[in-house]
């Protein structure tokens, strides 16, 4: 009898003591997030694609599809977004509508320039008139330039007049321009008049940028053409695509240097950019932007 309630007892302080522990185990674990509230894909850390070396300056050139090449109400936040993201100092823009029907009469450079913070500049030339207002190129940077000019390219047998938009800043000189699409001998023409233009820096020390949409492939009679009297500093390699955003397989954006005045700089770095924690380079335009970084 003895035996038995000993035996008893020892039931019942075990029952007594298994909801404590099981209450000791679950509250060791109370901070972990329940399975069905858990994300199912996780955020990434931020990733810095693009760093840049102290001192450099970032020059970026890029088609961006008067901002409504995929998204309808503009995608001028998301470019932004990437530009600031990229770090870039200077952004030469190809396909720019200012005050159009088309894109609801915004003027698409000063917006973009807006965006990027207040401190930053712009230079807006047109092409040709274009739905009640204009179509174009222009620059946007962050360092306030000495001078700026606009020098009207060409149209020859091509698609639509051209333009060539170009800035001065203390230390360098930044030229964009978007060249016809259609005409091998109207590009020819139009970078006849590019050359005429940067000579006017014949004398000058500055460094002397080009950047745009070219729609020339590396190996075309457009580019060896340009490569007499300009060296190209972007990727341009059997892989190096900057056309289509959504399924690259040609280079045709570049940012070159003139080698009329012999000016010195050094490139330290020069990328396609394909890559944004924050925007989505498939939305935003139909070209993929490109970078070169030089110190003065």
């Amino acid at each position: 009898m003895n035996i038995l309630k000993k035996y008893l007892t020892i039931m019942l302080l075990l029952g007594l003591t298994c909801p404590a522990t099981a209450c000791n185990s679950s509250s060791s674990s109370e901070d972990e997030v329940p399975p069905h509230l858990k994300p199912e894909n996780p955020e990434e850390p931020v990733r810095d694609y693009y760093p840049k070396t102290d001192g450099a300056t970032r020059l970026v050139t890029y088609n961006v599809g008067v901002f409504t090449k995929y998204v309808s109400d503009g995608s001028y936040q998301m470019i932004a977004d990437m530009m600031t993201e990229g770090k870039a100092d200077l952004v030469g823009i190809s396909e720019l509508d200012s005050c159009t029907v088309r894109t609801g009469r915004v003027f698409q450079l000063k917006k973009f320039a807006e965006l990027m913070g207040k401190e930053w500049s712009y230079e807006y030339s047109r092409a040709m008139a274009y739905q009640g207002g204009a179509y174009g190129d222009g620059i946007a940077s962050r360092e306030k330039p000495v001078r700026a000019f606009a020098a009207p390219l060409p149209k020859g047998d091509g698609a639509e007049p051209r333009v060539m938009v170009v800035v001065e800043f203390e230390k360098y000189v930044f030229a964009t321009t978007h060249l016809d699409h259609v005409s091998s001998l109207a590009q020819a023409g139009q970078v006849d008049e590019i050359n005429k233009g940067e000579r006017e820096f014949g004398g000058s020390k500055k460094p002397v940028f080009l950047g745009g949409d070219f729609n020339a492939r590396p190996d075309s009679p457009t580019i060896s053409k340009l490569k007499t009297d300009w060296t190209i500093l972007t990727p341009h390699g059997a892989n190096d695509f900057t056309h289509s955003s959504q399924a690259p397989d040609k280079c045709i954006d570049y940012i070159l240097l003139w080698n009329g005045n012999g000016a010195k700089c050094e490139v330290v770095g020069t990328k396609i950019m394909l890559y944004f924690n924050k925007g989505d380079i498939k939305r935003a335009s139909d070209h993929i932007p490109v970078l070169v970084d030089v110190k003065f």
